[in-house]
């Protein structure tokens, strides 16, 4: 159990860090706090380092409340009857709002959540699409409301580093990535930190994995490829694992952190589309570097980029029979656009066939295509949009 007395002084602590710390906008930020009236938990989730806790920071410092962060190691024995102690001291606050940061920490949270939410607002943060899944979640089943967490899409990074829209800052977006802290500070060498924290902290250290080497040696090579087909037989090849259903499981792991998610081939029926294989894209461009060829690959990068600036606005999957298109965008299964990435087009054939290939899938579903590029060129009446553009009007 943590004392009363050990949770005043962290409680304290953090009041003060929040009211000295540099917030920055977040444009998430204001659809969670539209939730505030509402008695159900507020769930905010996303890959580690993606600002999750400065969002809380935001409405803490707008609207006040109890914040406490279960990764402060002087909390290292909060056990369940400690949440009374939380509740006494909002009493005394006179607040009604708890935050509480990484709350996978404590086991069996949700109970006191349940009991708790028509008294107090409460928001919660977690690492891990997987936050409610003990034998207390289904307790809190329609009770919650979740957002999702991403590092910087484009218009953020523009506002974080005061930049303009235009290719030259569109090109570094692409090289540093959305991390807010490798953003500020130009270090992206913390992206290997974020990467093995995942692997080694959200995943190995609370999931069953035999294999932890196997495991990043999946990531890795995913990564690596992010955009590029890949099957389950593959992955066993690759990483060693004889298994299928461990590879499904590791790759499972993987999702579940964020580090990754997974595309599937379009079909109407669901059962052809597990069927298919698949690609992956990184939750963040700066993973990209962690692979052999990435840093090179300005095609891929940018087409990562792309997906990331589209997923949140659509389903979407990859379209491939005679022809191959990026992106097929869908609502409940139902295609809406097709987009094809470019990095530039240099000579007539690249150009015939990514005309032809995007007119294929245009004609095939009836519905309207462009082309996504870092460079202006001519498509035969097909829109070509700037990625700097294109990027910055999404969103």
């Amino acid at each position: 159990m943590t004392s009363r007395d050990v949770l005043l002084d962290a409680i304290s602590y953090w009041d003060d860090l929040i009211s000295q710390e540099k917030v920055i906008h977040r444009n998430l930020t204001e659809k969670i706090e539209k939730t505030l009236d509402m008695e159900e938990i507020t769930v905010v989730t996303g890959v580690r380092r993606a600002g999750k806790t400065y969002i809380l920071y935001e409405l803490c410092r707008r609207h006040g409340g109890l914040y406490i962060n279960f990764e402060d190691e002087r909390l290292y024995d909060f056990d369940i009857e400690d949440f009374e102690k939380i509740t006494s001291i909002a009493e005394e606050k006179k607040t009604k709002i708890i935050y509480m940061d990484e709350v996978q920490e404590v086991r069996g949270w949700e109970r006191f959540a349940h009991r708790a939410h028509k008294k107090y607002k409460i928001f919660v943060t977690g690492s891990n699409s997987r936050l409610m899944r003990s034998e207390y979640s289904t307790a809190l089943v329609g009770r919650t409301i979740t957002f999702r967490v991403s590092p910087l899409l484009y218009p953020e990074f523009l506002r974080f580093r005061k930049l303009k829209v235009e290719r030259s800052s569109f090109e570094e977006y692409l090289r540093h990535g959305g991390f807010p802290r490798v953003v500020l500070t130009g270090n992206r060498d913390l992206i290997k930190d974020y990467f093995d924290r995942i692997i080694y902290r959200d995943i190995v250290g609370r999931e069953s994995v035999k294999y932890p080497e196997a495991l990043r040696t999946m990531a890795v090579y995913l990564l690596s490829n992010a955009g590029k087909e890949f099957s389950y037989r593959s992955l066993k090849e690759i990483t060693g694992i004889k298994h299928e259903v461990t590879v499904k499981k590791y790759l499972s792991h993987l999702e579940n952190a964020f580090l990754l998610d997974t595309v599937r081939k379009y079909s109407p029926s669901l059962k052809i589309q597990e069927s298919y294989v698949k690609k992956v894209y990184a939750s963040d461009t700066g993973f990209l570097n962690l692979g052999r060829r990435a840093s090179k690959d300005l095609g891929r990068i940018l087409e990562n980029a792309v997906y990331l600036h589209l997923r949140d606005r659509y389903d979407v999957f990859f379209g491939k029979n005679r022809r191959e298109v990026d992106f097929l965008l869908c609502e409940n299964l139902k295609p809406l656009k097709i987009v094809n990435v470019t990095y530039e087009v240099n000579d007539k054939i690249t150009l015939k066939r990514e005309i032809t290939g995007l007119k294929h899938f245009m004609n095939e579903y009836g519905v309207p295509g462009e082309f996504v590029s870092m460079y202006p060129f001519k498509a035969d009446n097909i829109p070509v949009r700037l990625a700097h553009r294109f990027c910055a009007e999404l969103n």
